[in-house]
């Protein structure tokens, strides 16, 4: 796996398929990479080809678990820089439209309020969730108990 060591990012998403987090990243030389955590929260086979639950992926691959691979990627996160382009300044507030009896998980709302704040705090709180799952115990216990 071809993993730089120095990237920006660029935008991301927060999949509400159970908590997915998606990340666009440019390299040195301007190649397009992304890096995705598929969701952990609900038991895998849920849909026709998807990922292996809760696993890390670059660029299509399954990074190995505890792998110099997986430290590469969370190191080149760490330092990485985060572009955005400038935002349009919109009064839109999802939490504010939340239909009465409507269920938000403190993960989206946390989310929510980030992109509230602007695109590179949203940025920010994904890659820091990412990281922050990735680098705990619970992500090698998960994984161990969804391997097919």
């Amino acid at each position: 796996m071809n993993i730089p060591s120095a990237i920006t990012i660029l935008n991301g998403a927060f999949a509400s398929d159970g908590g997915s987090v998606s990340l666009l990243l440019s390299d040195a030389l301007g190649h397009k990479h992304n890096v995705l955590l598929s969701q952990h929260l609900l038991p895998p086979g849920g849909y026709p080809g998807e990922r292996l639950s809760g696993r890390l992926f670059f660029d299509g691959s399954l990074v190995e678990i505890r792998s110099v691979d997986e430290l590469t990627v969370i190191s080149a996160l760490k330092k990485a820089n985060i572009e955005t382009p400038t935002p349009k300044r919109n009064s839109f507030n999802p939490i504010d439209t939340a239909q009465p009896g409507m269920i938000v998980g403190d993960d989206i709302k946390n989310y929510y309020s980030k992109i509230a704040e602007g695109p590179e705090a949203a940025l920010r709180h994904l890659v820091f969730e990412l990281i922050s799952y990735v680098e705990s115990q619970e992500y090698v216990t998960y994984a161990k108990s969804h391997e097919k």
